[in-house]
């Protein structure tokens, strides 16, 4: 089964200071309240602890190389 077009597929966008290009989007479905939950909060903590390494990086004197 070919993968769907959508409205963005081959448009450019800037994220985070580059040009990024859309290929695919991913639908992710569940009826578990609690799986989305879980999710959304392992989300956060992913956005906080990167935070961290950069925060950290700067103390240290270190330039992060984008991971």
């Amino acid at each position: 089964m070919p993968a769907p077009t959508h409205d963005e597929a081959d448009r450019l966008f800037v994220y985070r200071g580059q040009e990024v290009r859309v290929r695919e989007k991913v639908r992710v479905e569940s009826q578990d309240p609690s799986l989305m939950a879980v999710g959304a909060k392992l989300s956060a903590v992913g956005h906080a602890v990167e935070g961290w390494r950069v925060k950290l990086g700067i103390v240290m004197g270190e330039e992060m190389d984008g991971e």
